[in-house]
């Protein structure tokens, strides 16, 4: 097994670097975006559509109008997209570092992501079926589920022996898959995935799980402290970038964008990795340091080598707490079912995440775009339970793309009901999801059908902050900084800045539970803030964003700083950002679920490592008021509580004319100014 996993991965790594020296496609002219706007994307727009049917047909030539095709599909539905569109940005999808099944036998076995796993306590022959273990609580959550069938994959698991240092030997390794449990005995079918079945020794032997990425797809050890094995002694990361290069070059697609890119697991306590494979929960962070985070960098950083700096490559990554970070190998950014999936309320911590992907990924062209995929009225008869449209979700989406001058996918749902960071790849999850060729009337200035009508911009997008009280809430607090047991931190308040430096964090702590362990609170008197109002929240903060981690740099990867207190949103998190080295002044709005003196309590302890904080005020009012003048129109986009009555030119615009929102896009004249509905957006068009 060992020598013919070396031998096709030594013919393998052969044909990518023949395939880096002479595919143009690796030095071909970047692709760039148009500079007239608004830009429709499709995403998926041909799935579970076979090529030679007539629908894929109709599709592909519907799909002519958009300037950017994202996952047509695979095979030959790609190779006639890229025949159609030559001139086209069209995109393929991966998995960030998740691997199905055709691709098991290639991968070294030290190079799998498992999950704490426990010691074999009997000797296994190669013709035993049941094995004997230490802690089934690291191998199974539901023994009953299991026993009667009803798990919809296979559970694996893998056997490998320790040497006398009680360190994995990866040379003597087995995958096998379980069939029923009892107490501490699982029972197994043996030689999994192209293994052979082999004897292994009690306390000497390892049997661990895998983590999953999606549904029958295992995730790679992409972290820092991946070990080093295969023909050419590649980390994880470095052996997944080969494999990636490999197929981006040979479908000649301008670029790749890597599905719910992980900084950490969306449940940590369900999915308890083990990165350097000591039998110890450690959730991807060793030394005080999300390796498993890091080790992302490693990985663009490999595949941005092999592939050339004009090819695309993005990644999803929706917020600050569980999205890949690092700014210097990527050219951005998606955000799925955005605003931070589908919580309107978290709008303006999902736009600023946006705005500095845009702003800071270090790759040209920079491109980071928000993916509107929610329930509307148009194509999913979906009402507010006011039975009030809700189409308003898709014009969120797409003004907040034109402000940045980015593009704007739309796909439908037929329930809020869902998670882009933890999809469990059932029929439900696929039901709620359509995928298509989606032609809003903003898209192409309804009845005029003229796509890019918007044309370029003339201004920046400018921020209005007229809903904002005139009163500081905090502007008679003091601060303080507290540090929980098992954290220290030498912290500074001096001349309005406050300054924490965690140097230690504890070990084997679940990510939730190191957000807050070193926080800057407010004391004094602070006033309980009003169920449902909306606030606004300004300070300025920075951090150090340069990492040095087992022997290696790593640059432009931003740390992140929590705000908990009354704020509404999904799970109970706290509102998150993300801080480089550089002063930036942020606000943040959000709606108060209840009354809580302590509002905001700044966490600054997910990692060790310097971060300051000056110039903290609050402030009752919403401040996502934005505008933007284009040659032929105005976006404007209000995700306050309140209408919002802005002045226009007079006798300058007119509001789109288009069937699917008329109470919005009615065609009449505005003569001077315009009222933008709360939570809404209007596309303008010139007279």
């Amino acid at each position: 097994m060992s020598n013919m996993y070396n031998l096709l991965l030594a013919v393998k790594t052969l044909s990518l670097l023949g395939l880096l020296v002479m595919s143009p496609w690796v030095y071909a002219q970047a692709p760039r975006l148009p500079e007239a706007l608004p830009l429709a994307m499709t995403f998926k727009a041909e799935t579970k559509v076979k090529f030679n049917d007539p629908e894929f047909t109709k599709r592909l030539a519907d799909a002519a109008p958009f300037v950017w095709l994202h996952a047509p599909g695979i095979g030959k539905k790609l190779a006639l997209t890229l025949e159609k569109y030559p001139n086209k940005i069209i995109s393929v999808q991966d998995a960030y570092g998740g691997i199905s099944e055709p691709d098991i036998a290639a991968v070294w076995p030290g190079h799998w992501l498992y999950k704490a796993g426990t010691l074999v306590t009997k000797d296994i022959t190669p013709t035993d079926s049941i094995i004997q273990v230490k802690d089934m609580s690291r191998l199974v959550k539901n023994s009953r589920r299991i026993n009667k069938g009803k798990q919809k994959n296979a559970l694996a698991l893998t056997l490998y022996a320790l040497t006398a240092e009680h360190k994995p030997d990866w040379s003597r390794y087995e995958h096998v898959m379980v069939t029923a449990v009892d107490d501490d005995k699982v029972r197994v079918e043996r030689g999994q995935w192209g293994t052979k079945p082999l004897a292994f020794s009690a306390q000497k032997t390892v049997i661990a799980g895998h983590m999953m990425f999606w549904s029958k797809q295992w995730q790679l050890n992409i972290s820092a402290d991946s070990p080093k094995g295969g023909v050419n002694q590649l980390t994880a990361a470095e052996w997944y970038a080969h494999k990636v290069a490999e197929k981006l070059i040979n479908t000649k697609a301008v670029g790749v964008e890597f599905d719910v890119g992980r900084w950490t697991w969306g449940y940590p306590e369900q999915n308890p990795m083990d990165i350097n494979n000591d039998l110890i929960p450690d959730y991807g962070y060793l030394q005080g340091v999300n390796s498993f985070g890091l080790g992302g960098q490693v990985f663009f950083k490999t595949l941005r080598q092999l592939v050339g700096a004009d090819k695309l490559i993005q990644v999803d990554s929706n917020d600050a707490i569980y999205g890949v970070r690092g700014w210097q190998y990527v050219n951005g950014i998606q955000q799925e079912a955005f605003p931070h999936s589908n919580d309107y309320d978290r709008f303006s911590q999902a736009f600023w995440h946006l705005r500095l992907w845009a702003e800071n990924a270090g790759a040209e062209p920079k491109i980071s775009y928000p993916f509107t995929k929610a329930p509307t009225t148009v194509y999913a008869k979906a009402m507010m339970p006011d039975g009030s449209k809700t189409d308003f979700r898709f014009r969120i989406g797409l003004a907040a793309a034109s402000l940045l001058g980015m593009p704007h996918p739309f796909a439908s749902l037929s329930s809020l009901k869902f998670d882009p960071a933890n999809v469990r790849g059932n029929e439900q999850d696929e039901d709620n999801e359509q995928f298509g060729i989606f032609n809003w009337d903003e898209y192409h200035a309804g009845e005029l059908n003229t796509w890019q009508w918007l044309g370029k911009p003339v201004t920046a997008a400018t921020q209005d902050l007229s809903d904002l009280g005139k009163q500081d809430l905090v502007q008679n607090i003091s601060w303080a900084w507290q540090a929980r047991a098992g954290f220290s931190a030498e912290t500074v308040a001096k001349a309005g800045v406050f300054s924490a430096d965690v140097k230690r964090i504890p070990e084997g702590s679940l990510p939730e539970l190191l957000w807050e362990g070193v926080t800057l609170t407010p004391k004094g008197d602070l006033k309980p803030l009003q169920l449902g109002h909306e606030y606004t929240l300004e300070f300025a903060a920075r951090g150090n964003d340069s990492w040095r981690y087992g022997g290696q740099e790593f640059l432009h990867v931003p740390r992140m700083l929590t705000i908990k207190g009354a704020i509404k949103g999904v799970r109970a998190q706290p509102m998150a950002v993300l801080i480089d080295d550089h002063w930036r002044t942020y606000r943040l709005s959000f709606s108060v679920e209840a009354p809580y003196s302590l509002t905001p309590i700044f966490g600054v302890s997910e990692q060790i490592g310097k971060t300051e904080i000056r110039d903290i005020k609050l402030y009752e009012g919403g401040a996502e008021r934005w505008v933007r003048s284009f040659e032929q129109g105005v976006v404007l986009l209000n995700m306050t509580q309140h209408p919002w009555r802005y002045a226009l030119a007079k006798k300058r615009y007119k509001r789109l004319k288009g069937k699917q929102a008329p109470e919005i896009n009615s065609g009449e004249n505005v003569d001077n100014d315009l009222t933008v509905p709360a939570r809404d957006a209007v596309f303008l068009i010139t007279r």
